[in-house]
């Protein structure tokens, strides 16, 4: 029996002799939202990719409920919502989650309930290549809740939103608040992660500090990242 529900232990990983992670550990022990932080290019999807074992770590462990997340258990527990990128832009919306309900055994009433509660019936007939940046990522989030996971990652779920696409993801993150999965989102819109959480994780160096900020992630995120501008010296 154990304690936590995800772990990452002793986890390195390098890509093209840059250290990405050495000897980064986490350790989550409770459902809900967690917020994943770090300046632009500093790991974050890296992350992502090795828990799903998109990527392989040159050593360590990620454990989910005590077991490691192998292939077989990643395809059972594991759901990731990515960036557009994955997506077929002949296929239509209804497609993609009619694929994705096949191969996990989910019924078709549920595509239907996803498709309202993120209001994407509108266009789900509608080819994705002919969708809006917002209309995207809601498709892509559904596509993630259709199997029943244990773990949720969202990569950039708020990036680059109109305003009704934003409050619509909002909505839904704070109703996992109360979920029994672990959900953890990347983002660069630190106000809107505010929203949902204060569980924080930051990517410092090489490792992981998970942190609850009750001060905010912006104020958090200058004190980890930001250097103080040098005064200009005026001359003459």
């Amino acid at each position: 029996m154990t304690d936590s529900i995800f772990q990452i232990k002793g986890l390195s990983f390098a890509y093209r002799r840059q250290v990405i992670y050495e000897q980064a550990n986490l350790t989550l022990t409770a459902p809900g939202v967690y917020g994943l932080i770090g300046p632009n290019g500093s790991g974050k999807s890296t992350l992502f990719n090795l828990i799903t074992r998109l990527l392989r770590p040159a050593k360590g462990m990620i454990l989910l409920d005590g077991a490691g997340l192998t292939p077989s258990r990643v395809f059972a527990s594991v759901a990731y919502a990515q960036d557009s990128s994955v997506l077929y832009p002949y296929l239509t919306g209804r497609d993609h989650l009619r694929f994705v309900a096949r191969q996990h055994g989910a019924a078709a009433e549920k595509i239907a309930k996803l498709s309202d509660e993120l209001e994407v019936t509108d266009f789900i007939d509608r080819g994705v290549a002919r969708l809006s940046l917002g209309q995207k990522q809601r498709l892509l989030i559904a596509l993630a809740l259709v199997p029943e996971s244990r773990l949720l990652l969202m990569d950039e779920p708020l990036n680059g939103l109109d305003p009704d696409s934003v409050i619509i993801i909002r909505d839904l993150l704070a109703e996992f608040k109360t979920s029994d999965q672990i959900v953890i989102v990347s983002s660069h819109n630190l106000d809107e992660l505010d929203k949902v959480t204060d569980q924080l994780i930051f990517k410092v160096d090489h490792g992981l500090s998970l942190e609850t900020a009750a001060e905010g992630a912006e104020a958090r995120y200058a004190e980890l990242y930001r250097h103080p501008r040098k005064k200009l010296v005026r001359h003459g």
